[in-house]
């Protein structure tokens, strides 16, 4: 199973030649042909592989680089690339051992191939990370609160609720002017993820109904997704969905969180909560 998670099925099935055999000698020959087109197509497969792995082990590296110059968005980066690959590094017999339970309880066995390539994608970009290494959580933290103290917005709402930090109301409508002004997919995707930890209800607020009710984290979530954020089927979000909740449709996130409302009449809600949110980004 390990095997075919890594795509070693793909580089070793090289097809042989098709020859005809009018003689030993000439039979001998093709044989030696076709060997050696095998072993010249695992070669370059093989080169293929470790080119692809050193590149993300230098894309990793190069991150890492920028966050230690003080890049708050790369420390913002970096601390989301730990997370991601934290559940798998953590113990990845067990993160194998999980799939095998995803592919019995797989609903619908079309899904299949979209968690194999998502297993396989997820495996190769955690094994660029501190070479697989397990990250403490308090290093993943440590690196939200330095992108906050840097000016990274979405890190400071990611950090605000990983310290479970109150936020006073004077504060939170801070915020709320801050994300919306920003114009920052991430930061509005973070506001959605955090909002029960960045907003302070008072009586009158007239941004109540914006960030409180039905549908109001999801809503922001959408909005960050069609401002460009990280929702597509193969990004992290997707991806942590299908490893971890088998929702492996191959479908955004959008259209992920859309399937799964239970009726109309919350579509049609989250539409224009969405839109709302929306129209306030843009400044309108």
């Amino acid at each position: 199973m390990v095997a075919v998670l890594m795509g070693f099925v793909l580089w070793r099935n090289v097809p042989a030649v098709p020859v005809e055999s009018p003689g030993v000698a000439v039979k001998a020959a093709q044989q030696s042909a076709s060997s050696d087109a095998r072993a010249d197509g695992a070669l370059t497969h093989t080169t293929k592989r470790g080119s692809a792995e050193s590149a993300r082990v230098a894309a990793f590296e190069e991150l890492k680089r920028r966050a230690k110059a003080g890049d708050a968005v790369a420390q913002r980066l970096l601390a989301d690339t730990y997370d991601a690959c934290f559940f798998v590094n953590l113990d990845r017999e067990a993160f194998i051992k999980g799939l095998d339970f995803n592919r019995t309880t797989m609903s619908d066995p079309t899904h299949l191939p979209f968690l194999e390539q998502m297993a396989t994608e997820r495996l190769a970009k955690c094994g660029a990370v501190e070479g697989g290494a397990i990250v403490p959580m308090q290093i993943i933290r440590g690196w939200y609160a330095q992108a906050a103290e840097n000016g990274d917005l979405a890190a400071r709402l990611t950090d605000n609720a990983l310290s479970q930090r109150k936020v006073e109301a004077a504060e939170a409508a801070q915020l709320l002017e801050d994300v919306l002004d920003s114009n920052d997919p991430a930061a509005v995707f973070a506001m959605g993820s955090t909002l029960v930890n960045n907003y302070t209800l008072t009586p009158g607020d007239p941004a109540e109904g914006l960030m409180t009710g039905e549908l109001a984290s999801t809503a922001w979530q959408v909005a960050a997704c069609r401002m460009g954020y990280e929702c597509e089927p193969t990004g992290v979000i997707m991806g942590n969905l299908c490893l971890l909740q088998n929702a492996c449709a191959g479908e955004d996130y959008e259209g992920y969180l859309m399937r799964e409302l239970r009726s109309d009449a919350q579509r049609e809600l989250l539409q224009r909560r969405v839109s709302e949110i929306l129209r306030l980004v843009q400044g309108q």
